[in-house]
This record gives structure tokens, sequence and C-alpha cells, in this order.
């Protein structure tokens, strides 16, 4: 598709709204142009650098761009902040040859916990240097593909319970697998197999692409489905980062704890502090047993047994 030129549309928002704006934006850009861009000292492996504030950015071509157009993106952005802490949208012409490269331009790599290093696809080692701690365990990602860039904190507490846990021989179920991100460090953490399961065809063309990008593609399967399209009950580690209500309904509904092994455990994100009683009442009812509990802000997480 050719533009005379390529419209640029970005807002600045934390960690913690970063993805959740992306999906509201998503669907006015164009292809696989939307960005999260880190703000900040990228260098820092510090904890309290983990959750910088982040520019999301998408790009439309001229031939999709319109008052109306833009209008419904200031609507739509409207609604979020009440939600969220959001600037204004900028609006920024790029010529055609300068579109491409410039979503790419300053998004920077990051670690989270104590041995995962997130770094652009497109990144080569030599131009962006993984920092000198033990055992790191590097993560290619394209980072505007589909949901799970490492920024939000449910994917970071996730990535934290994986590293805990990850340990050789696992095979490994990534419900709601987004862009991979949490199938593939279990991979490069150890594990031996992982299934991705989602909902959405571009996010398991995704998580598929990236764990080639990483490597690990003959120990990762791809699957567009749900928990009830799983046939195999004996995974000895569940990921499940999606939200609090459908996480009750699975507990409740849907059998969840069966798909664990003997000594099979599982991680569930994507729960806001508000609905922690309600997931706790639920994995307990099903015969679960919390092991640790992550906090970040107004998120929870939980490793169970």
């Amino acid at each position: 598709m050719s533009a005379s030129y390529w419209l640029e549309v970005s807002v600045t928002t934390d960690g913690e709204a970063a993805e959740a704006v992306a999906e509201v934006l998503r669907p006015f850009a164009h292809a696989d142009g939307v960005v999260l861009e880190q703000l900040g000292d990228q260098a820092d492996v510090a904890p309290d650098a983990l959750e910088p504030h982040v520019t999301v950015k998408i790009y439309i071509a001229a031939d999709d761009d319109s008052p109306a157009v833009r209008r419904r993106i200031e609507e739509s952005l409207y609604h979020m902040n009440r939600l969220y802490p959001i600037s204004e949208p900028l609006f920024r012409q790029l010529a055609d040859e300068d579109w491409a490269e410039a979503w790419k331009a300053h998004y920077h790599p990051f670690r989270v916990g104590n041995r995962i290093w997130i770094q652009p696809s497109w990144a080569e080692e030599e131009e962006t240097a993984v920092p000198d701690f033990p055992d790191a365990v590097v993560l290619r990602l394209d980072p505007g593909m589909a949901f799970g860039t490492g920024l939000h904190p449910t994917t970071q507490m996730c990535l934290q319970a994986v590293e805990m846990v990850a340990r050789p021989g696992q095979r490994v179920l990534d419900l709601g697998t987004g862009s991979g991100i949490l199938g593939i460090a279990a991979l490069k953490l150890g594990a031996d197999h992982v299934l991705g399961v989602d909902n959405d065809k571009l996010a398991v063309k995704t998580a598929v692409a990236n764990a080639a990008a990483n490597g690990v593609d003959g120990r990762f399967a791809g699957q567009l489905g749900m928990l009830a399209d799983v046939i195999d009950k004996n995974w000895d580690l569940v990921l499940v980062n999606i939200l609090a209500p459908v996480i009750v309904d699975l507990l409740q509904n849907g059998e969840l704890l069966s798909y664990g092994g003997e000594n099979g455990r599982f991680v569930f994100s994507g729960i806001i502090d508000q609905q922690a009683a309600e997931v706790e009442q639920a994995i307990t009812a099903a015969g679960g047993r919390v092991e640790h509990k992550f906090i970040v802000r107004d998120w929870v997480s939980y490793l169970v047994a």
C-alpha cells in the first residue's frame, strides 16, 4: 500500500496502561503499526526502573486519515483517560520513507526479574549490549504485534513467577499467549515444550513468529482456540494472564486446575486488587493453594499449586 505520507498518532501514559491503550488504538492502525516506546534510562536495571512511562504510537496511511478518524481517536482516548493517566494525542505527518523506521527508533531493551532481558527483535546483540548479570536470558520480541510486550505489571509479575518455577523437562500451557512472551521465557529458562493458545489468529501467528526469532520454535506450538480446545491435561506449568472474571469462570466452570499434572503449578495474572479476594476464593474452592502472591501497585498475580 502506498501513501504520500503517514500519520503518526502518539500518546504518553504509564506502564500499567500502555498495552490497554495500544489495544484501543489498534483498530485505527495500519497493519502492525502499533508501538510501545519506553522513556527514561533503559540501561538502568534497578527494580524501580522496570515501569517507566511509555509512549504509545500508531501509524495511519494518508488514504485513511480524516478529521472524522482523528475525532474518533480523541473520543476513544477520552474514555480511557477516565481509567488511566493519558496525554492528549499528538498528530504528526511522516514522509513515506520515514514511517517504517520511526516507530523503532526509541524502543529500548529492559530487564524483568533477575535474569530476563527483553530487547527488540531487530536489534543485533552487538548493537544492544546485554547488561552483565548472572545467567541472562534474552527475549527478542517485536513489540507492536500482539498483547504482551513485558511493560505491563501483569506480564512482569508472570515473568517473575516463570523465572521462579521454570525447570528443565517441563511441559507448559500458555493460555492467552498473546505475543508468546511467557511461553518463550519458560523455554529459555529450561522448559521442554510450550503450547501457546489464543482465540486471536494474529496473536497465534505472532507468538509462533517470536518463538522462531528466539530459536525455540521447535519446542513451541501455537493453537487457535480456548481452554476447552486443549485436549492434554497433564501440564507441569499453566500460565493464565487474562482477566480476573475469566480466571474465576475457568476455575468454577472450566475445571482449570484439572489441567495441571502431578505437582503442576499455575500462574494467574491480569487481576486488579479489588478482584483479588474473589479470585482467591475461587482458587481455594477449586482445590488450589496460593504459594506466592505478587503485587505491583493495583495489580495482583498468583503462583498456585
